[in-house]
This record gives structure tokens, C-alpha cells and sequence, in this order.
């Protein structure tokens, strides 16, 4: 009777969860098929996926303002400061009274920046290559103009297009056209420096260039000036945000007193961020807001990491949340967002959901450290999100510091953080190491006796373990062990045809090409090569092709340059010359599955010392089939490679030439028959 009461209550529980779930997803398609936008949010893979709306319109702004191409906005103590450019003003307004005033509409020009602190209003105007300050209730108090220090540079630009100002008055501008950085003034307006310039990437042509080139062939072919900075934000630790366009991975930048980047998904160019990124916002928290002119909407956490994207453009209709050319950003006390869209002259005001809540409050505790108290958060936002990356990191990081490992590698391979997978992993080998450490002790002593009893017996002729086939095929194909005591011996057998065959060549190219899969797929999480996004054709091509060229172009270099081997020689001893990668490479991919991260080296010491000792047998090979002395093969080989490339580029134009051909012969054909008509 019991049981039969649990039963009946366990069915019951089960049927309320599960009108529950159903009603949360049926209010979420509903408020999903309202919204004007989605929003997205990243796995663990780095695939977009719609998520829970995080932010909706609560209102729009200045529908009978009359704003004209209005360019920046800042909020200041609950008011609302827009630098509305086409007017040539600053128009303030007061939410709780609904007040509305001006500020400098008879000494502006074209503001496009400003900046409020406690006492004054900032404001950039290059129209007239002035910064302008006044005070709270709008009288001017002074003019910045270009800075007169002889190290500011005669020729540099001072359009002061957007600025900050840092507790002490310290002025922090961009300027249009500078790509030295960010200017840097005193409250006084003296040069204090460019601060936290861009770097400039170099490619391997510019290093090229700087080998070959003359000093006025580099002053013609290259143009390495920095990109300059499209927007700026400060937080409240006074450390400065700066957006970058046409930068992919690190867009944003956040940087130190000394001007350093500090934000290391940035650093790394890892970022998840747009090229065209228009400004940039940072709340009371840290949070990282920013804007593309298209509408999107980034938020970041305080490291960087994507938490969410919203919004997006107005196409063919005009609705709330979607924008026409989106301008400004900007982040209320009470977590409102509020977007000014420039064509329209008006302010859209985002407010949060409690799904966004719920991921501040579990991030908040998590940048305190305190991982236990953001569990059940975690948790109850996997309700709304299964796919959030950040949740499935910030759980696992819960588990770990519980000491739950096995469900912490869970979470973090769901969040496809290697590094933390790697610290539960070591636990969990450790743990495991302590419990069977006896066992292993007596495994390895078991393996180490048969080992030196198999060995006695075989030097006195009781056991015989040598395997000798009777198939010469197999024969052929077992002969690649030999390769690795003896590849002299080897190559001259090949040539002598004694051992190898085309047949067994073509099998040892098979176990090549499916130890590359074995390499590409086969390996454990923590060093995956991450080839998500690569197939296993595309793997088969990109290491059958070059290995064929190789064969062909070494054959055709040797043709003309005295080598005594035929193509079959060539065919078989480059397959016999892969024979320490064919034989090893699979144990060093098993031992992924032992290793941790911080083993790492390991691996790539093993994989590089596999490609180094086959590269060898193959110069080696070279050199004894095609009989040459040491400048010969070198020489061979070079010339090798360069066949390889003029093959492919032979074969990229007639490709691209046989493709215009088929698209002129298709096009001519559809006007046939359209006149035909």
C-alpha cells in the first residue's frame, strides 16, 4: 500500500513538472513570435542559437523631439544627455518630470561626442576642432583647442570626435584621423601623450618585403599605420573600453592606466564581436555593451565572454527594437538599455527579463568567487537556455569547487573550455591513480617479468615470436617494420624489388591516410584539433593530394635530373618512409586519453620527433633510390616543391578558366532559348 501511495505521488509530481514545462515553452514561442528581434546567445561549439528574449522594448524616446542626425548619448544621474548634432545641441532630459533642456545651442557646431561628470558637461565638437565644457546648467566654462606642445606633432590631426574623462580631469579623446592612439589631455588641456595605441599586424609578405625590398620599394608597397579607434567608454575603476572597426576577434579592447590591453579573449583574438562596431558602453557592473550600426546589441561579461545579442535593423518596416543606423549606447543604473537610432531621432529603451536578471545575479556571485552560491542560478537558467555557454561554464565551475569532477568535465566539455576540463580531468586521474595504485604496481611488475621471461626464452630457442607469413603480400606489408632498424637495407631491397609491391605501397598509403583520421578525430577532448567544422573528405584530400604530388613531381624532377628511380620505386619507398607515423602516431593518440593539458608538450614533442623521423627516412629515401650524393637530394627535393606549387597553380587557373567557360556557354544557352521564346 505504501509503495502504491509513493507511486501515486511520484505521478502526480511527474504530471505537474510536466504542464509546467509545457506552459514555460507556450509562453515563450508566444512572447518569441512578438518580439521584432531575437536573441542569440553561444554554445559551446561557437554556434549562434536563439535563446530567451533578454531584453524588450518597454518605450521609444523624442518621437516629437525633432532630434537631427543625433550622434551620441550619455546618462547621468537619471537624466538623458544627447549630443543631437544636425541641430548643432545638447538636449538633457529629465524622465521623472519629463523636463527638457539645451545646452550650448548657440556655441556648438556638430557635436558628435560628450561626456557628463559630476560637475561639468563634456563635449566633442569637430566642426570646430574644439572640445567644449559647461557646466550643469549650461554656461560655457572653457574651450580645448589643438594642443600647442611640440610633441603633439605638427602635422597630426585634433577633431575631437568622441571622449572620456577620468576622475581626476584627465581628457581621453578620439580624434578623426589619428591612428597614433588616443589623445591624452590635463583638465588644463595639455598634452599628456597618446594613450594605448593599436598594433599593426604583420603578414608574411610585409615580412617578405622587409627581406628583399629597398628602402623606397617598402615606402611604396607598404602601409603600416595603425587603425585609429572609432569610440570610447570608462567604467567606474577608471579603466578605458575602445572600439576598433574592421577588426575581427578583438574589436574591443579594454586597457590599463598604462594603455595595455587587459582583456585576454581580445588579446588572443578570440573574441566573438562585429567589424562594424560603433560604440561601446559599460554599466555600473563591469558589463560590456556594444553597438553595431546595423542594431545589434553585444553584451559581454567583465572578462569579455558573450552573454547575449539583441535587437537589429529596420528593413522594410519601422518597429520598436529595430534600428535605421543605430549610433549610440548607453547603460541606465537600474539596467535599462538605451539605443539612439540617428536616421529616426529617436531612443529605444530595452528593458531586462528575468532570464537576463537571473544570468547577472549568477555572474555577479561567480566574479566574487563564490561558486557554490551561483549553482542553483546555473541551474535555473539551463531551464531557459540548455545551449548558454557561459552556463554551462559557470556550472561546471560550481561542480569543481564542490568536488564533484565528473560532473564538472561534463559541464566544461559542454561549454568547450579545455583548460578547466583539464584541471577536473587531473582530479579525476588522480583519485583514480590513489584508488588502483596497487593494481598498476602489480601490472607493470606481471609485464615487466614476462617480459624479460619471453626474452631469455627466445635468446635459448624455447619460444619461438618471430612471425614469418607465407603470403608475400602480408609479407610485403609486415616489411615496414623494418624500416624503422633498417632503412638503408630497406630502400635497396625496394629497389631490387625484393621486397615491397605497388599493392603493398597502396595498402601502407590506406593505414597513412586513416591514421591522419585516427589524428584529426580520434583524439581526446583536451587536445582535439578542433575540427568541428572539417569533414572527414576534406581531411582525406588535404593529405591524399599533396602526398600524390609529391610522387608525380618527384618523379618528373628525377626524369630530368639523372635519378635512377622509376615511378613505381618513388610510389612505394615514399609509403614505406611514413612508416615511424603509421606505426607510433596511434600511441601517442591513445595517450591524449591519459594526459592533461599542462602535459601538453608531451604530445606535440612525440607527434613533431614522428613527422621529423619520417621527413629523414623520406630525404633518405631520395637520395638512395635516385643515387645521388647530398647536394643532389637537397636539390631534388627543392625542386620537388616547386613542381607542387606550379601543378597547383596550373591547376587553379584552368579550373577557374574551365568555369568561366561553362558559365559563358550556360549563359549563351539561356538567351538562346529565352529568344527562342
Amino acid at each position: 500500500m505504501k509503495r502504491r501511495e509513493l507511486r501515486t505521488t511520484y505521478f502526480y509530481k511527474s504530471l505537474i513538472l510536466v504542464c509546467l514545462l509545457s506552459l514555460f515553452l507556450y509562453t515563450s514561442l508566444l512572447f518569441a513570435a512578438n518580439s521584432p528581434f531575437l536573441s542569440y546567445t553561444i554554445s559551446g561549439k561557437n554556434e549562434w542559437k536563439v535563446t530567451q528574449d533578454s531584453y524588450v522594448v518597454s518605450e521609444v524616446l523624442f518621437k516629437d523631439m525633432d532630434l537631427y542626425y543625433p550622434e551620441d548619448l550619455f546618462i547621468k544621474d537619471g537624466k538623458h544627455y544627447i549630443a543631437d548634432s544636425g541641430n548643432a545641441r545638447i538636449v538633457v532630459y529629465n524622465p521623472s518630470t519629463k523636463e527638457v533642456s539645451y545646452i550650448g545651442d548657440m556655441t556648438l557646431f556638430q557635436p558628435t561626442g560628450l561626456f557628463v561628470d559630476d560637475s561639468f558637461v563634456y563635449v566633442a565638437d569637430p566642426g570646430t576642432s574644439e572640445v567644449v565644457i559647461f557646466d550643469k546648467e549650461g554656461n560655457e566654462i572653457k574651450r580645448i583647442g589643438r594642443p600647442t606642445n611640440p610633441l603633439f606633432g605638427e602635422t597630426a590631426n585634433f577633431k575631437p570626435k568622441k571622449l572620456v574623462v577620468d576622475k581626476r580631469g584627465n581628457l581621453y579623446i578620439v580624434s578623426e584621423g589619428t591612428f597614433e592612439g588616443i589623445i591624452q589631455l590635463d583638465k588644463n588641456g595639455e598634452f599628456l601623450g597618446y594613450f594605448g595605441s593599436n598594433t599593426v599586424g604583420i603578414t608574411l609578405l610585409d615580412k617578405f618585403i622587409d627581406i628583399f625590398y629597398t628602402k623606397e620599394q617598402k615606402e611604396k608597397f607598404l602601409n603600416r599605420i595603425p587603425k585609429p579607434y572609432a569610440n570610447i567608454a570608462i567604467d567606474a575603476k577608471g579603466l578605458i573600453y575602445t572600439i576598433t572597426q574592421k577588426e575581427q576577434g578583438s574589436a574591443i579592447k579594454k586597457h590599463n592606466t598604462i594603455g595595455n590591453n587587459i582583456l585576454s579573449l581580445s588579446r588572443e583574438g578570440r573574441m566573438v564581436d562585429e567589424p562594424n562596431f560603433t560604440d561601446i558602453a559599460v554599466d555600473k557592473n563591469g558589463r560590456i555593451f556594444a553597438l553595431t550600426e546595423t542594431g545589434l546589441i553585444y553584451e559581454y561579461d567583465p572578462e569579455g565572454n558573450l552573454l547575449v545579442s539583441f535587437g537589429g535593423r529596420a528593413i522594410s518596416t519601422e518597429r520598436n527594437g529595430l534600428f535605421t543606423v543605430a549610433s549610440a549606447i548607453a547603460v541606465s543604473d537600474d539596467g535599462k538599455v538605451l539605443v539612439l537610432d540617428r536616421e529616426r531621432g529617436l531612443v529605444h529603451v530595452f528593458n531586462p527579463t528575468q532570464y537576463i536578471h537571473i544570468l547577472h545575479k549568477a555572474i555577479e556571485l561567480y566574479s566574487e568567487g563564490k561558486y557554490l552560491e551561483s549553482k542553483d542560478l546555473w541551474k535555473e537558467l539551463m531551464v531557459y537556455d540548455g545551449y548558454s555557454k557561459i552556463a554551462h561554464y559557470g556550472l561546471g565551475k560550481a561542480y569543481f569547487q564542490e568536488g564533484n569532477y565528473r560532473a564538472a568535465v561534463n559541464e566544461f566539455r559542454k561549454a568547450y573550455e579545455k583548460r578547466d576540463y583539464s584541471d577536473a580531468y587531473w582530479e579525476i586521474r588522480n583519485e583514480t591513480l590513489q584508488k588502483k595504485m596497487g593494481l598498476i604496481f602489480s601490472l607493470l611488475i606481471v609485464l615487466i617479468i614476462t617480459f624479460f621471461v619471453t626474452d631469455e626464452l627466445s635468446r635459448r630457442g624455447k619460444l619461438t615470436l618471430r612471425f614469418e607469413p607465407k603470403n608475400k603480400l602480408l609479407s610485403d606489408i609486415l616489411y615496414i617494420k623494418n624500416m624503422l632498424k633498417h632503412p638503408l637495407d630497406t630502400f635497396y631491397y625496394i629497389q631490387r624489388k625484393r621486397h615491397g609491391s605497388v599493392a603493398s605501397a597502396s595498402i601502407i598509403y590506406i593505414l597513412f591516410l586513416l591514421v591522419i583520421q585516427f589524428d584529426y578525430f580520434g583524439r581526446s577532448f583536451i587536445f582535439n584539433l578542433n575540427v568541428q567544422d572539417r569533414s572527414i573528405g576534406f581531411v582525406l584530400l588535404a593529405s591524399a593530394a599533396p602526398t600524390m604530388l609529391w610522387v608525380l613531381a618527384n618523379y618528373l624532377v628525377s626524369s630530368i635530373n639523372d635519378g635512377r628511380g622509376t615511378l613505381r620505386d618513388i610510389y612505394i619507398f615514399t609509403a614505406y618512409s611514413f612508416a615511424p607515423y603509421i606505426l607510433f602516431q596511434p600511441l601517442v593518440i591513445l595517450l591524449t586519453y591519459v594526459l592533461t593539458y599542462n602535459e601538453a608538450f608531451i604530445i606535440s614533442l612525440l607527434s613533431n620527433a614522428l613527422i621529423v623521423w619520417s621527413a629523414i627516412l623520406l630525404f633518405t629515401g631520395v637520395k638512395e633510390i635516385h643515387d645521388y650524393n647530398l647536394r643532389n637530394t637537397i636539390k631534388s627535393i627543392l625542386l620537388t616543391l616547386v613542381w607542387i606549387f606550379v601543378i597547383i597553380l596550373v591547376y587553379s587557373i584552368v579550373y577557374m578558366l574551365w568555369d568561366q567557360l561553362v558559365q559563358t556557354v550556360y549563359a549563351i544557352i539561356q538567351e538562346v532559348l529565352y529568344r527562342a521564346r
